[in-house]
């Protein structure tokens, strides 16, 4: 009989736990101060250690609240390729080409707006 209460009470900590973790993440997904645009070009060069750079500081800011940062594709070149692969490593990057960068933004903020 212990054993069952043991298990409904681990069970219920752990729906609870993820209910709260769903919901601080819901909350703040879309608190972000903004956004950090770094244009790419065939002139480009060192995007990784800027990436970087602003990816750590805003990290180390605090992860809720860090700015997005965005690379915008201007052209396609070697950095594009580069660009691909840091979206792909890192959590706060996202790879755009210019000509969509309206739309990208417009989508972020609605759907911000429509999930709080």
């Amino acid at each position: 009989m212990e054993n069952i209460f043991l298990c409904a009470a681990v069970f219920l900590i752990a729906v609870v736990m993820l209910w709260f973790r769903f919901y601080v993440v819901k909350k703040y997904r879309c608190s972000r101060k903004g956004y950090i645009l770094i244009p790419c070009t065939k002139e480009t060069f060192d995007l990784e250690h800027t990436v970087k750079g602003y990816y750590w500081e805003e990290v180390f800011e605090n992860e809720k609240f860090g700015r997005e940062i965005i690379l915008v594709q201007l052209e396609k070149s070697q950095a594009y390729y580069e660009a691909k692969r840091l979206e792909q490593e890192y959590s706060l990057v996202s790879c755009v080409d210019i000509s969509e960068l309206t739309d990208f933004l417009k989508k972020r903020e609605l759907r911000c707006h429509r999930d709080i």
